[in-house]
């Protein structure tokens, strides 16, 4: 398959990885302000192919032959392959610091946490 590149003007949200899948809508930005993006059709949603490099804000994606690649006003997304993210927690995550300033003993319990699949 083919090589793309595809260079953003904003950072790429960290939780992207290699091995992530693309996709993209194609849009109608007529008469829209902002970031915002009115679909043509919803139900057209197309998958680039597996990105295989990141490099500051630029995604190289693998893609299928003869598919045709997204337009610079295109919304791009990305997903999580599930059959490589079965091993644990990617993407986004907590870093907890507990810091006694009393001068009394205290004692901790317990500390808790949840996780849970957003998406599949």
């Amino acid at each position: 398959m083919p090589l793309i590149t595809v260079e953003f003007n904003q950072p790429i949200n960290v939780s992207v990885q290699v091995g992530d899948l693309a996709w993209y809508v194609p849009t109608n930005t007529q008469g829209v302000q902002g970031n915002q993006y009115q679909t043509n059709d919803i139900d057209n949603i197309v998958l680039i192919g597996p990105i295989t490099l990141i490099n500051g804000n630029t995604l190289t994606i693998d893609q299928p032959i003869n598919q045709t690649p997204p337009s610079a006003q295109d919304f791009i997304m990305f997903s999580k392959d599930n059959r490589v993210n079965i091993s644990g927690l990617l993407g986004y995550y907590a870093r907890v610091k507990f810091v006694n300033d009393s001068k009394e003993k205290i004692e901790l319990f317990a500390v808790g946490s949840e996780i849970f699949e957003s998406s599949k």
